[in-house]
Formats: structure tokens, C-alpha cells, sequence
């Protein structure tokens, strides 16, 4: 597994900037999920240099998206194994990040190896929950900062993301490589921008992301 600096190489490779404290939690988090994934099944990646790529790379390329601030509170909708809503955490550390997901034990996995790595569990936290059901728990027009990769088609997540976000709120959603950014979703969500970014090997594939707004 690579180290912290290794990692903000290949980070700013990409166009994304991450701090050496944050790459360091990124990768140990990596380590401690492919751990935790021999026991529950979080994620068919079971290389490590292939799920460095894959899962963090990929995950801090919303870094490339311009911030004009840090966002103040931020959801990962159907986490899976917990990225890409672990690198808000560790791009931004300020941030309150929730991670949703539909499947419990997934869950319990990603949480205790956010406890094994040390995040704040102020600010770090997971629900088990379908974003369907979002405004009913009280998640309404909350989040200034969405993300959602590898859940469902666009305009699906743009349905579920749009009452959720609070007033120029934003939504990062990773496109597959067939998939042309819609221009309008669901939900009345606008594209803003979009970023294109290249990972290296062992990934070697050509990747981009949505951005959303209101």
C-alpha cells in the first residue's frame, strides 16, 4: 500500500489536492475497509494498488470540482463501503458527513473502521436509510454537499438528492464511461461542470464527474 505522500502525488496528478493528514487517514481507512471487507462484503476490489485507484483516487477527484468554501454538512447517499464519503471527511476536515446506506452490516463494517482509524465521530457518522425517505427523517434541504457514486443512473439520483439539498446546495455524481452528463435531472438540478481525469494504473481507465446544482 502507498503512503501518505505517495498519495498526494497521485492526487495532484489529477488536478485534486489533499492534505498529507488527510491522504494519511484516506489510505489508512483503505487498508482498514479491505480488512474488514474479508469478513462483509464491501467491495470485489481485492488488490490493493487496483482498489488505491478505484476507491480513494477516484473518491478525491471531487477535489477537482472548484470550492469556494468548504461544505458545512455533507451526505454520501448508499455509501456501500464507505467512499466516496470518507474523503469529504479527509478533504475537508471541518465538515459534518453522513454516510447513508440501505444495508446494516455494511454499515457496522465502515464504522468500525472509521473508529480503527480515529475520525471524529461527531463529524463522521452513518445511518442505515434509504434516501427515498430523506425529508421523512428530518434530512430535508440539509446538505450543502451531496455525492453519489456507483447508486444509480443520473436522473434517479438527482430525484432522490434534489430535496435534500439545502438552498445552493451541489451534487457530485461519478458517470460511467458510456454515460453523457444530463444537462437537467430530476428534481430541477442544473449541470454546472463537469471534470474529466485520467487513473492510472493498475486502473488505466478514463473517469469523469457531474456537478449539480439547484
Amino acid at each position: 500500500m502507498i503512503d501518505a505522500s505517495e498519495f498526494q502525488y497521485l492526487a495532484a496528478d489529477i488536478g485534486a489536492e489533499i492534505s498529507a493528514k488527510g491522504a494519511g487517514m484516506l489510505i489508512a481507512y483503505l487498508e482498514a475497509m479491505l480488512e474488514e471487507n474479508q469478513v462483509v462484503n464491501l467491495t470485489a476490489i481485492r488488490d490493493r494498488d487496483t482498489a488505491v485507484m478505484l476507491h480513494a483516487l477516484d473518491s478525491v477527484s471531487m477535489a477537482i470540482c472548484p470550492f469556494d468554501e468548504a461544505p458545512k454538512c455533507a451526505l454520501d447517499i448508499g455509501t456501500g463501503n464507505g467512499f466516496p464519503g470518507v474523503a469529504i471527511a479527509c478533504l475537508f476536515p471541518e465538515t459534518e458527513v453522513l454516510l447513508i446506506d440501505r444495508t446494516l452490516k455494511k454499515l457496522k463494517a465502515i464504522e468500525r473502521a472509521f473508529t480503527y482509524v480515529g475520525f471524529d465521530p461527531d463529524r463522521l457518522k452513518v445511518m442505515q436509510l434509504d434516501a427515498a425517505e430523506g425529508p421523512s427523517q428530518e434530512l430535508g434541504k440539509k446538505f450543502d454537499l451531496i455525492t453519489a457514486r456507483a447508486v444509480s443512473g443520473p436522473h434517479d439520483i438527482g430525484k432522490l438528492a434534489a430535496p435534500l439539498l439545502a438552498p445552493s446546495g451541489r451534487l457530485l455524481t461519478w458517470l460511467g464511461p458510456e454515460t453523457e452528463a444530463p444537462t437537467t435531472l430530476k428534481g430541477g438540478l442544473r449541470l454546472v461542470g463537469e471534470v474529466e481525469y485520467f487513473l492510472p494504473n493498475p486502473a488505466d481507465r478514463t473517469r469523469h464527474l457531474a456537478d449539480y446544482k439547484e
